[in-house]
Order: structure tokens, then C-alpha cells, then sequence
């Protein structure tokens, strides 16, 4: 890995926006496997930047079989536990993928009689940006930000997500973020030669989302 350390850093930094937040009118944690994304949500509703948490996620191909719960259940215990009242937590939890989050939380907020005018979105780093393109392309007049827990690669990768994961992971990420778009699953984001040369890379030595499948 380290002879391609910093392509891999590259690629990290493309998705990881690091945007300054602003205050907004609800945090949706969309769900992962990563607990440490609901510790985000609830540091973020903590400094009020929003007064209502909207956790979504079923059981995706990732949690299917790891979570007892699906996982909006599995993050709503997460976020409550870092002192977020339940009064102020919607839960979906029949979406297995991102579209699916934005698709079913929208139903949510309908039945609910909610109007979302802005919206602070939280995931895992290296999805920050399908997140938000995801965002942009089917709430395009909802002000859309993204976040996620405030940490560097190495400090990201742990036992429970080891590099070789992440670094999968992200392979599975560029190729998203090049060839979704045109079918239509989120909004265009901007590319680079670099990208290209750094996923053509990490594909050769390798690295595929479909060996952790």
C-alpha cells in the first residue's frame, strides 16, 4: 500500500469534503456500518445544528446478518445514548441503499407534514460526496451539506474497517462517481485525470469493492 499512498490519500480527500457547516433543518444520518457516524449526528445535534435527527437505513448488504436491528434502530440507539431525546428522532428503516434513503425518508416526511428547506446529511467519509450528489439530484431545492466523522485515513481504519476495506470501498466509490451519473442516480461531480489514473491504479495492484462482497 505504501508505494500508492498518496493516490489512496488523493482519492480519500476527493470524497471527504470537509464543508463549514451551517445550521439547517435536520441532520439525516444515512445508515452504514459505522457507529461512529451516529456519534457524528449526535455531536452535530448537540451544537445545534439542527433540531431534528432523521435516521434512515434497513438492512443493507453490509449490515444484513451484523446488526440485530435494522440499522436506523441500531443508530437511534447510538444517537440516544450520546444524548440526543428521543422526541427529537424520525426513523426510516426500510431502505437498503442511498437512493432508497432520500426515496423513503421523502414518504416519511409527506406522512409527517414535513417540509425540509435544508438539510445536513451525515455518512462515512469516503461517502460524503455520493451522498451529496445523491442529494442534489432528487432534492434539488432542498440546501444540502455533508459530513461525517472528523478523522484522516489512518485514523479512519481500525479492526473493524480495516485499510484494505476502506480502500476497496473507495475503488467501488470512483467508479460510482464516474459512470452513475449518466444513468441518471445523482448529480455530475467533478473529475480529474487523477482520478482516472489513481482508480486505474488501485484496480491493477487489486483493490475492488467485489473481493469484500
Amino acid at each position: 500500500m505504501a508505494r500508492y499512498y498518496q493516490q489512496i490519500l488523493s482519492v480519500w480527500n476527493y470524497f471527504k469534503l470537509n464543508q463549514t457547516l451551517q445550521k439547517s433543518d435536520a441532520i439525516l444520518l444515512l445508515g452504514s456500518s459505522d457507529l461512529r457516524v451516529g456519534e457524528r449526528a449526535a455531536e452535530l445535534y448537540q451544537q445545534g445544528i439542527a433540531p431534528l435527527v432523521i435516521i434512515s437505513g434497513g438492512k443493507g448488504r453490509m449490515t444484513d446478518g451484523v446488526f440485530e436491528l435494522s440499522e436506523a434502530e441500531t443508530f437511534a440507539k447510538v444517537v440516544m445514548d450520546c444524548g440526543v431525546p428521543h422526541h427529537a428522532i424520525l426513523l426510516e428503516d426500510k431502505s437498503t441503499n442511498t437512493g432508497e434513503n432520500f426515496q423513503f425518508t421523502q414518504q416519511l416526511l409527506d406522512k409527517k407534514g414535513i417540509t425540509l428547506q435544508s438539510v445536513t446529511l451525515v455518512q462515512k467519509p469516503y461517502m460524503e460526496r455520493r451522498a451529496l450528489a445523491t442529494s442534489e439530484k432528487v432534492w434539488p431545492k432542498v440546501k444540502a451539506q455533508v459530513t461525517s466523522p472528523q478523522c484522516d485515513f489512518l485514523d479512519y481504519c481500525s479492526v473493524l474497517h480495516p485499510s484494505t476495506e476502506v480502500i476497496n470501498l473507495m475503488v467501488g466509490e470512483l467508479q460510482r462517481m464516474k459512470h452513475y451519473p449518466p444513468q441518471g442516480f445523482f448529480a455530475e461531480q467533478p473529475w480529474s485525470p487523477e482520478l482516472d489514473e489513481a482508480l486505474e491504479s488501485l484496480l491493477a495492484i487489486g483493490y475492488d469493492e467485489q473481493t469484500i462482497l
